[in-house]
């Protein structure tokens, strides 16, 4: 049989293997003097590389950031005066000069007089977990408002766009094609890839709707700078007009006709020229449309988009604001 160790030992190992491996640190201190024991983690998440010659309670408040400062130390104090558990959240100052959170909690133990004399707990960094749920819930307030000016927008579209179709199918597809954008432009807000909110990715999403218009679109210029959720929408909204505008009677109606997208920056502003070259002669310049209303008023405040017909192809000029 071979020789197994006792319980208690292999307990005590299966202990120390958890808390080396989660990172946790743990902590005694003796509440008279403020003196506390600890191990190499909890210094770790202190952000001490090298272990201080002693810890304190004052040491570890002077840590915590002012404005959590006295929260900590109330909760200390009616955990020693009630016999209660120390359970705390808050930010630190690390001895790095990093701001990460930390979760806390210490259990109060009896001296032989009756009357607490000590704590021991454990603390663990939490930064990665509140970054999370921090970015949870600016992308859900963040939907939220998009959602309401998403159906505003929409209720925009089925009223104006009914008033203008002169059949069901002619309604249903337009429709149909102005909802499908929001949606993409919905689909890139909520994307976690880098730069998915750029000028680039947001006309490339675009002509992705409409198989083979990709290779026939030239994007001269790029600028990396992110767009705001509603200023996203707007543009996938203008571009959709102005793809679909193409399609029916500009340089996407034959095989030849091309369009140069070129992005600039200006500062704060961002300029994106869209010119259509190689269609029919364009003719009429019909600017009393839904289309080109919804194209002229899509981005709001954030934008201004200028639309002409000359005679060689449509060219709209949009300028965004960043924020």
């Amino acid at each position: 049989m071979p020789d197994l160790k006792p319980f208690e030992e292999r307990s005590a190992e299966h202990l120390r293997l958890v808390i080396e491996s989660a990172h946790i640190g743990i902590w005694e201190l003796d509440v008279a003097s403020g003196h506390a024991w600890r191990n190499h983690a909890h210094d770790e998440i202190f952000g001490y590389s090298e272990a201080p010659e002693e810890w304190t309670y004052e040491m570890f408040l002077g840590h915590v950031v002012e404005s959590d400062r006295q929260r900590v130390d109330e909760l200390q104090q009616r955990a020693i005066r009630n016999n209660e558990l120390w359970k705390f959240e808050c930010e630190i100052q690390t001895a790095k000069d990093e701001r990460r959170w930390i979760s806390a909690a210490g259990r109060p133990l009896i001296g032989p007089d009756g009357s607490v004399d000590r704590l021991i707990g454990h603390v663990i960094d939490i930064t990665d977990t509140k970054e999370r749920e921090d970015r949870l819930s600016l992308l859900t307030n963040e939907l939220n408002h998009r959602v309401r000016n998403m159906l505003g927008i929409i209720q925009s579209i089925v009223r104006l766009s009914a008033a203008k179709a002169r059949d069901i199918p002619t309604f249903a597809r337009s429709l149909e094609g102005r909802v499908d954008a929001l949606a993409r432009s919905h689909q890139l807000l909520i994307s976690e890839a880098p730069g998915s909110m750029t000028i680039r990715a947001i006309v490339e999403q675009s002509l992705a709707a409409f198989p083979g218009l990709q290779e026939r679109v030239k994007i001269e210029g790029c600028d990396e700078a992110l767009l705001s959720g509603s200023t996203a929408q707007g543009l996938a909204l203008v571009l959709h007009e102005l793809i679909t505008n193409a399609i029916k009677y500009g340089a996407f109606s034959n095989e030849s006709g091309t369009v140069t997208t070129a992005i600039t920056r200006e500062d704060e502003v961002l300029r994106v020229v869209w010119r259509e070259q190689g269609g029919p002669e364009v003719r009429e310049a019909k600017q009393d449309g839904f289309g080109s209303r919804l194209i002229s008023g899509a981005l709001g405040r954030s934008g201004e988009v200028n639309l002409r017909f000359p005679a060689d192809g449509a060219v709209c000029e949009i300028m965004l604001k960043l924020d």
